[in-house]
């Protein structure tokens, strides 16, 4: 795996899920418009009033507000995940150099996505081939006895090793969670060819 790319001064060790991978601006206006938008869309559609929202459209809104630049992200966590799911890909002569950029990872943290379906934020990928993006998910907790999750793949604080302290321990987990992730999206990318499958057969 690549070395993670060192930022001067960015704080290390147990931190809290937004200092791991950022969180939505929730405060700024253009988001909470477009929030009230996409809720009144889903009252609509679904025939019920509230804050609710579906997994879907809550993607999509933390998806056009993220933080940061998703192919280049600015927290640690999100910056060094996606590097190591590349270099699994590029060593499995599934990515090429030029089409690194479809690697990409988005913070939820903030979001209904976050609220309402425990995803803190998501490793996903395009696919050359069908243009189709593929996603695992991620849910932070500090808490050792939490059973109950979500999301893909749950990142436990306390299991993540100190980026700067123990830099080999940690890059060596990182790699541990973005194997899990690729085996997710391959799975969704083998149910969604049997979707496909099953409409040309009917």
């Amino acid at each position: 795996m690549r070395r993670f790319e060192s930022k001067g001064g960015e704080s290390t060790g147990h931190l809290v899920e937004w200092q791991h991978i950022g969180k939505v601006d929730s405060e700024n206006s253009k988001y909470q418009k477009a929030l009230k938008e996409a809720q009144i869309e889903e009252a609509k559609k679904t025939g019920k009033s509230g804050e609710y929202m579906r997994f879907r459209t809550a993607m999509e809104l933390a998806r056009q507000f993220s933080p940061y630049d998703p192919t280049n992200p600015d927290k640690p966590f999100a910056r060094d995940i996606r590097i190591a799911f590349q270099d699994l890909l590029e060593s499995a002569g599934a990515l090429k150099e030029e089409d690194r950029d479809l690697v990409r990872f988005f913070t939820a943290v903030g979001t209904p996505l976050d609220k309402f379906h425990g995803v803190d934020g998501w490793l996903e990928y395009l696919d050359p081939k069908d243009r189709k993006r593929y996603f695992a998910t991620f849910d932070f907790t500090k808490n050792p006895n939490k059973q109950v999750y979500k999301s893909d793949i749950m990142v436990m604080e306390q299991d993540l090793p100190d980026r700067t302290l123990e830099t080999k321990n940690y890059l060596e987990k990182i790699e541990e969670y973005a194997k899990e992730a690729l085996k997710k999206i391959v799975a969704r990318q083998v149910q969604e060819q049997k979707i496909v499958l099953d409409r040309q057969i009917k």
